[in-house]
């Protein structure tokens, strides 16, 4: 029986399990079944976001029970498929496939993803590529930029959840029953809980290690988990690689534009001094859950 375990990050990075299912068959009624089942077990409370495979049944049943949640496909799986339908020019260390890497993973705007996608087209002369342009047509379900404004927690894949089913195999094989597998699974979570419970303690009474005396970094180490501090401080050290240059100012806001000193990476950020409101077209911190 298919097994569809529902994974998620809890306050350390960490994965964490909010229940799972056993399906009769992977059609749109059992998982519009399913949803509304987990829905139930979460107190009716929707989802932010939500990252599966490619399967039209799925998706069907997510827009139906989910209508307001943002529902992305795994990039992973998109991205295993491009070896496969264009095994000519999509190869290790080929031109095309670090222009594509650039075009999917470093565009921070919707407009310079469509000019550097439309120029590969052009480039490698994939106008008639059916494939490409189905990819194309749903690129909203799968291109980071399209997502970067909704917490995903950081992720981009369902690597997660077939962490999950790594992890659950140590717990069961094919021959375990129902009965054998309600016992094992129970022991899975808790060896699962126990892990978040010693984080929580390791956080709770180790003092973090902090580079120099940056106020910012103390005051990040009151608030953070260990493991959230530790990505914290690699984001502000990794600031000093940007400088920054105001263009425009009036009484309400400012705008600047930061530039990577080592790179061709630039973005706009915006500060309401007032009101201590900031924004970034990198949109990290909205994607992540960081500054």
């Amino acid at each position: 029986m298919p097994f569809a375990p529902f994974t998620g990050v809890n306050h350390h990075y960490g994965s964490i399990q909010y229940g799972c299912a056993f399906l009769q068959d992977e059609t749109e009624l059992t998982f519009v079944w399913l949803f509304k089942a987990w829905l139930e077990a979460m107190g009716g409370r929707h989802p932010v976001s939500i990252i599966t495979d490619q399967d039209a049944a799925i998706g069907l049943a997510d827009r139906k029970v989910f209508p307001n949640t943002r529902h992305r496909l795994c990039l992973r799986h998109i991205k295993k498929k491009f070896g496969e339908k264009l095994s000519h020019i999509y190869f290790s260390k080929s031109k095309f496939k670090r222009e594509l890497k650039i075009c999917i993973h470093w565009t921070y705007e919707v407009h310079e993803f469509d000019e550097k996608w439309k120029t590969l087209i052009k480039d490698y002369n994939l106008h008639n590529n059916e494939w490409l342009t189905d990819l194309y047509d749903i690129r909203e379900k799968w291109v980071p930029i399209y997502h970067r404004n909704t917490f995903y927690a950081g992720m981009n894949t369902t690597g997660r959840n077939e962490g999950a089913n790594s992890f659950f195999q140590d717990f069961v094989s094919p021959t375990t029953n129902l009965t054998e597998f309600v016992v094992r699974y129970d022991h899975a979570i808790t060896k699962i809980v126990q892990k978040e419970m010693k984080e929580d303690y390791v956080s709770e009474h180790k003092d973090r290690v902090i580079f120099g005396k940056n106020l910012l970094l103390k005051h990040a180490a009151t608030i953070y988990t260990r493991n959230i501090f530790d990505k914290f401080q690699e984001q502000l050290v990794d600031s000093i690689r940007f400088k920054s240059e105001e263009i425009y100012c009036d009484e309400v806001s400012k705008t600047y534009l930061v530039k990577d000193k080592e790179g061709p990476a630039k973005f706009t950020v915006k500060l309401k001094p007032n009101t201590y409101e900031a924004s970034c077209t990198c949109q990290y911190f909205e994607f992540m859950g960081l500054p």
